[in-house]
């Protein structure tokens, strides 16, 4: 893959529970040899159902016909605000790949939502529309989400953004931004 490839890397800001109504997302517009061209910030609501619009605008924003792929560090935003992959595949006719470090607990999030929302069959719907597989990468487990691509080609392109660790450099940077605008400093692994 060309290192003039660019990737919008997503991630959301911390929050305080039952506190804060909303928290940032912030994009990452990074070319695949870590050059950042741009930055996008959009608000979301904690808990909400606005994350695939926020998506969508960051991505239909300035910096629309250069963006590649789409990265994100999972699917759930500001809580258990839900990203549909496929909803944001298809309206940006363009990759999307989701990566996390751990599996998620199916049984623990299912009892969340269901006891903490009354739409929690469509929140449960969306998380089985998207559960992650498995790959491994340089002895570290990664699990991911993808739409519009191949696994081998995800497994490429993950290999290629990280650079220390084993998270891509897109959805790092977006993470200590987002920290920062909330903390005023950044922090924490993503």
């Amino acid at each position: 893959m060309k290192n003039g490839l660019r990737i919008l890397g997503i991630d959301d800001g911390p929050f305080s529970k039952n506190i804060d109504k909303k928290t940032v997302l912030v994009g990452i517009l990074m070319k695949f040899n870590s050059y950042i061209e741009g930055i996008t910030v959009k608000k979301i609501d904690i808990d909400g159902t606005d994350v695939n619009n926020q998506i969508i605008e960051m991505f239909n924003g300035r910096f629309n016909k250069e963006i590649n792929f789409i990265m994100t560090n999972g699917i759930t935003f500001g809580g258990f605000n839900i990203m549909d992959i496929s909803l944001i595949n298809e309206k940006t006719n363009i990759p999307v790949i989701s990566v996390i470090r751990k599996k998620p607990d199916l049984e623990l999030i299912y009892n969340a939502l269901k006891k903490h929302f009354g739409d929690y069959e469509y929140r449960i719907d969306l998380i089985n529309k998207s559960f992650p597989e498995e790959i491994i990468l340089n002895n570290n487990n990664l699990y991911v989400n993808y739409k519009g691509i191949n696994l081998t080609d995800v497994k490429n392109i993950i290999k290629k953004t990280i650079k220390m660790g084993n998270m891509p450099e897109p959805i790092r940077m977006a993470h200590l931004v987002a920290t920062a605008i909330i903390k005023g400093e950044s922090y924490g692994k993503v």
